[in-house]
């Protein structure tokens, strides 16, 4: 976890009780009293045993308020307009709705709660409904919205307690947000931007919106609760409808417990430590009234590099590089363009790079750049090829070798061109690579009708033979971050053939034998670091493609949780993929997807290691 040295002058806390996970509990509250979809709340005003809500699609009742004492709703007096959709800030006594649809057409009333009756105020500009809203009952801004024709605007306006006036817009227009924080340092987050949702986030500073870190899952009409821009919970929505609540703390979002019922438009009130969730429409169900109180632990909370002394006697450190922590997979975006990756991928989880492939009926040259969220088509490289090994980043990578012809070109790319230098001095394919862009191995590989244990040097200029691997081999897959230190494991050779369980660690000179892989196989997708790596899919292994995951800590492999679908000759990434990394395209079960799978770590809490 750390050393000595890396911790030597830093405060240590002494602490009776461990800090808490930041995941928090979701538990059953008292229903409203009618079912209803798409309602305003007090987001951001009171807690869990305090809160308002108001409109909502309800044939009957779309001016209907409601108030909550922690245990149960009671009606009280309605809005004017009656409507749904609507914006909503403030707290259970003073509470500001704005926007909404009757139905028909879109609304720009504006009305203010006094905690007895409901007041006109000054309208909108323009109108529209489901917008996302920020601030206080004297203070608030409105974001974004469908308006009367339909359409999704990025109109943003600022309430000064009497009127609304038109400010900077949002970088992207839809509709379904949410939003967070006061008028000088805001959030908006989610919502529907076409073609699809969106987990588009962009904060205010009070003068200019900023796109910042997305969402892990996009979705629109969804609920909110927030203390401030720099912590608020975002809660369900969809499509598909979701029971998903993240958190964010002013730099990124983290996952957090979800709801017991997936659900969209409903409505949320509260803070981020102490929210309640209320209404909306599950899967397959009509309209629901059922409330869910969110609750977070008062003890001090688990920070990604905390080291403390826990009960005064234990070192503890909080952080995901310790032994390799248990990780899980979850789907992520299609790529746009379905191949066969083999080792052809390089970068990081949120920036990663796929290069060419080997589609029906052969080799290509498409490229396409991954940021975490999307995959968006780049510059192509100059020859087709497929079966190559790759290393680096996004802006600093490289790519060897590859079919067809066991060509021996190599080119490096700078995340908008690819440049042309020296040739392998033995060409091949379906090698195992590692290393950057200045400083890479490529081992093994494939030369009808023979596996071959040639290892060679990069060293930013030309290609050198360095020392075999102990037992020639293709198509597994390696690891680290240059030709100093890294690993190469599994692969398809050996003597005699047969799918490999080998791995061999390289040490800047030559390759030595290390523990095997739990299971064997070959037509692997893997990278990391040289005490931090991971493998998963590959085959063929019985029945076939497998969805095996493990990970390496730089003595042993251990298994970790499956891929949702077993695959082979996948894209991923080479740079700290133990920690995070992605499965993209490949064969699945007997064809060629587009589907990606995102693998991600959680931090573990963990004696730490003085040395």
């Amino acid at each position: 976890m750390a050393t000595y040295k890396e911790i030597k002058g830093v405060t240590v806390q002494t602490r009776d009780e461990d800090p808490s996970l930041f995941i928090g509990t979701w538990s059953s509250g008292g229903d409203l009293n009618r079912d209803v979809t798409y309602p305003g709340g007090t987001v951001g005003g009171g807690n869990n045993s305090s809160a308002l809500a108001f409109g909502g699609y309800e044939s009957s009742a779309r001016a209907f308020t409601e108030s909550y004492n922690g245990t149960a709703w009671t009606e009280i007096e309605d809005l004017n307009t009656a409507r749904y959709g609507l914006g909503g800030r403030g707290t259970t006594t003073a509470a500001l709705a704005f926007g909404g649809t009757p139905g028909s057409g879109r609304a720009a009333e504006t009305e203010k709660y006094n905690g007895s009756s409901w007041s006109e105020s000054g309208d909108l500009a323009t109108a529209r409904y489901r917008l996302g809203g920020i601030g206080t009952q004297t203070a608030a801004i409105g974001a974004g919205g469908e308006n009367a024709s339909g359409n999704n605007v990025d109109v943003v306006e600022q309430y000064n307690g009497t009127s609304w006036t038109e400010i900077a817009e949002i970088n992207t227009a839809r509709n379904g947000l949410c939003g967070g924080g006061s008028t000088t340092a805001g959030l908006v987050f989610g919502g529907e931007a076409p073609p699809g949702v969106t987990g588009d986030t962009e904060s205010w500073n009070g003068s200019a919106w900023t796109e910042v870190a997305e969402m892990n899952t996009g979705r629109m009409r969804l609920a909110s609760a927030d203390t401030s821009a720099s912590n608020l919970i975002a809660i369900a929505g969809g499509p598909p409808n979701t029971s998903n609540t993240e958190n964010y703390n002013g730099t990124s979002w983290t996952e957090v417990n979800n709801l017991s019922t997936a659900r969209h438009a409903l409505g949320g009130s509260g803070v981020a430590t102490s929210a309640l969730a209320f209404g909306g429409e599950p899967p397959g169900s009509p309209d629901t009234n059922a409330t869910e109180e969110w609750s977070f632990p008062s003890s001090p909370i688990l920070v990604e590099g905390s080291i403390f002394l826990s009960g005064g006697t234990t070192l503890k450190g909080f952080g995901k590089a310790a032994g390799i922590p248990a990780g899980t997979w979850s789907s992520g975006p299609s790529m746009n363009y379905a191949r066969e990756g083999g080792n052809s991928g390089f970068g990081t989880q949120t920036a990663g790079v796929a290069v060419a492939g080997d589609p029906s009926p052969g080799p290509n040259t498409a490229v396409e750049h991954f940021d975490g969220t999307s995959w968006t088509n780049a510059t192509a490289v100059p020859t087709a090829r497929a079966q190559g090994g790759t290393a680096g980043i996004q802006t600093a990578g490289i790519i060897m070798g590859g079919m067809p012809s066991d060509t021996g070109l190599c080119f490096t790319y700078n995340g908008s061109s690819w440049t042309e230098i020296a040739e392998l001095n033995t060409g091949r394919n379906v090698g195992m690579p590692f290393g950057s862009s200045t400083s890479a191995i490529y081992a093994g590989g494939f030369i009808n009708p023979n596996n071959k244990s040639e290892a060679e040097e990069w060293n930013g200029t030309a290609w050198t033979e360095g020392s075999d691997l102990n037992d020639s081999r293709r198509q597994g897959s390696g690891g680290g971050s240059s030709s100093a230190a890294g690993f190469v494991v599994g692969g398809y050779g050996g003597s005699p053939s047969t799918n490999s369980n080998q791995t061999e660690t390289w040490n800047g000179t030559s390759f030595t034998e290390a523990s095997e892989l739990n299971t064997g196989r070959a037509y692997l997708t893997g990278g990391g670091e040289a005490t931090s790596g991971i493998t998963f899919g590959g085959g063929p292994i019985s029945p076939g493609y497998t969805n095996k995951t493990e990970t390496w800590n730089g003595t042993s492999w251990t298994e970790q949780s499956d891929m949702a679908s077993v695959s082979e000759t996948s894209f991923g990434t080479t740079t700290g993929a133990a920690i995070a990394t992605y499965r993209a395209s490949g064969r699945i079960a007997g064809s060629v997807s587009t589907v990606t799978e995102e693998w991600n770590v959680d931090a573990a809490l963990s004696t730490v290691t003085v040395s």
